[in-house]
């Protein structure tokens, strides 16, 4: 059957109609974002929003921890779920640029639309109360005496916090075994337990635990952060090794972009006040407010440099 330029045009325009018209109906029920790790970890994050954006869109703002595979589980959740802005994924980069690469995946960041980004943080390396080393220096010592003898935990395989593990190691010439766990909150409490010696993960779980005699000995970004002024980077330790992640908002491919600019407007605003920024800092986290077309571009960016990584370190 043949159909006509005019045809074309009008069936077109009326695609545009109707998603303009679902756009202006958004949302009708309660939106769900779900956060691929273990509860108490990233959701952290995003919870001082949670009423503000309730209010701002006249619908509850449900948030859903999903753990499993590194982020891998939660982000598939989202990925096929219908492009509708119902459902929502809040999760760190390296879900979507790592995790499918390393456990050989069928998603990667074609599948999601960026909305936004609230946080970019280094990771801390923690050793347990016990340990017989208090500094990195010493930490390397007893590393190189015991190849694979010493353990860390990482919110899973594939995670950042597995990933720069790696590459830290590979940069001292030590080896450790990696012990993934379905979330930082998991891994610090095994860390607590004495059952592994080390862990990876996010300053706003790490630091805390210093009260209980966990020992931060080092951050992973090219320089100290604001609110960890007196721990040191991997680099002051001698290892050329840095890496920040960031943490934002994400949906299914193809959601009307209407609706990704205004959950877009809605995330940076909340991120502006003075009151969210004092309560990341108080939980050792800087906030990096990215909109739309600033976090693709360094989603890209990491996705590239993700791929050359894992390939550097044999894990690709």
């Amino acid at each position: 059957m043949l159909i006509s330029r005019r045809g074309a045009l009008m069936a077109g325009g009326s695609v545009m109609m109707v998603r303009a018209a679902r756009a202006q109906s958004w949302p009708d029920r309660p939106i769900r974002v779900i956060v691929p790790y273990a509860a108490g970890g990233a959701d952290q994050f995003i919870r001082p929003l949670q009423d503000g954006m309730t209010q701002a869109l006249g619908q509850a703002i449900v948030i859903e921890s999903a753990p499993g595979g590194g982020g891998a589980l939660g982000a598939n959740r989202v990925r096929t779920a219908p492009p509708d802005g119902h459902t929502l994924l809040f999760a760190g980069t390296g879900a979507l640029t790592a995790v499918p690469r390393l456990q050989k995946l069928g998603y990667s960041i074609a599948d999601f639309a960026p909305i936004a980004n609230l946080i970019a943080i280094p990771y801390v390396l923690a050793a347990r109360r016990d340990a017989a080393f208090t500094d990195m220096a010493s930490f390397l010592k007893a590393a190189k005496a015991r190849p694979e003898g010493l353990t860390y935990g990482t919110p899973g395989t594939g995670s950042t916090p597995h990933l720069i593990a790696e590459a830290m190691a590979k940069a001292a010439g030590i080896r450790m075994l990696h012990v993934p766990y379905s979330g930082i909150a998991t891994a610090a409490v095994a860390l607590l337990a004495g059952d592994i010696d080390l862990v990876m993960g996010a300053p706003g779980n790490i630091m805390p635990l210093m009260e209980r005699g966990v020992r931060p000995l080092a951050q992973t970004g090219a320089a100290r952060i604001a609110p960890l002024p007196e721990l040191p980077t991997l680099r002051e330790a001698g290892l050329p090794v840095e890496l920040v992640t960031r943490f934002g908002f994400f949906a299914p491919r193809h959601t009307d972009a209407a609706i990704l600019d205004r959950l877009a407007r809605l995330v940076l605003t909340g991120a502006a006040g003075p009151a969210y920024v004092e309560a990341m800092h108080r939980g050792f986290n800087e906030v990096e407010p990215l909109d739309r077309a600033r976090f693709q571009a360094f989603l890209e960016a990491e996705d590239k440099a993700t791929a050359q990584w894992l390939q550097a370190l044999d894990l690709g």
